[in-house]
């Protein structure tokens, strides 16, 4: 496996002279640096009893990003049909309008998930943020939005989704206050996708100091390098398996084992789309794989907008 990635990475590099522009030259080097990396058939899912418990889940999301939620949340559902059932959390502002909340409620019809909506709090509003949206800081507030809930699960809205989440509901997070994938050796976390221990964020008092922090440092990242260095030795490393992100190229061949990255091929649970190309750009600024997001997006009854 290393002498295969670094040939082909050899070979995408090449490759990419040819490309008209930055993004044609990405997507060349993603073509041959992940060729071959996902099953165009999925495993065979084995019966089983439908699990218990309700699962947590959060999205943050302003209006602009409503769609891409609905994408995502169906994806959700439907990689989980009669195995799982979830509670599904939409932290959003007062900018979604009631016919858009229900657009995306709709995405749980003919289940018994359900989608619940939080107004997002305005303690970060001061907050350092760069770039970003204010929404960024939103899945920080999810211990006081939630103080009945002792773990839940957080996803980007770029999130695809092709198996369900038992396994990480069920993880004993001792001590631990995340679960997150690493984006290279070093251990440094993606946000995108978070198992959150809420109930030890509150006892230890975790979200004051995170809002402390914001409002001194001015990251690069905000709320993903506040999660990485206020909790260094806190967080457990998940597979990749739940959290692919084919923006981190060779990284990704770097910072994970080569069992993990075999496990993609027909386990792959969480897709991420974090790159600047998105799959609802126009086709010549998707990223590789857009196929499985348009596919999601004819079953939510928004695939003409």
């Amino acid at each position: 496996m290393r002498i295969n990635w670094k040939q082909r990475e050899r070979i995408a590099t090449v490759a990419s002279v040819f490309g008209w522009t930055k993004t044609n030259r990405r997507q060349i080097r993603d073509k041959i640096r992940f060729h071959n990396i996902l099953s165009t058939t999925p495993r065979p899912r084995l019966p089983m009893k439908k699990y218990e418990n309700r699962i947590s889940v959060a999205f943050c999301f302003n209006d602009n990003g409503y769609k891409q939620a609905c994408v995502s949340i169906k994806s959700l559902v439907m990689a989980s049909e009669n195995r799982c059932d979830y509670d599904i959390y939409c932290v959003v502002d007062d900018g979604v309008p009631t016919a858009h909340r229900r657009t995306v409620s709709k995405m749980t019809r003919g289940t018994k998930s359900r989608v619940i909506f939080l107004t997002a709090l305005n303690d970060f509003d001061n907050s350092y943020r760069c770039n970003w949206p204010a929404a960024v800081w939103w899945r920080l507030g999810l211990p006081k939005l939630l103080p009945d809930v002792d773990k839940v699960i957080y996803a980007d809205i770029d999130t695809l989704f092709f198996d369900d989440l038992i396994e990480l509901d069920r993880m004993d997070m001792g001590k631990n206050i995340l679960g997150a994938v690493r984006d290279y050796p070093n251990g440094y976390v993606n946000s995108g996708f978070l198992v959150m221990n809420l109930k030890r964020i509150r006892t230890e008092k975790i979200y004051d100091k995170w809002l402390r922090i914001s409002q001194i440092k001015r990251y690069k990242n905000p709320d993903q390098d506040l999660l990485n260095y206020s909790l260094r030795g806190r967080i457990v490393f998940l597979p990749l398996k739940y959290n692919f992100q084919t923006m981190l190229g060779k990284w990704i061949f770097r910072a994970h084992s080569e069992y993990e990255i075999d496990d993609l091929k027909y386990n792959l649970v969480v897709m991420h789309y974090s790159n600047w190309l998105k799959p609802w750009h126009t086709p010549d600024r998707r990223p590789i794989f857009s196929d499985h997001w348009w596919r999601v997006a004819r079953e939510t009854g928004l695939y003409n907008d």
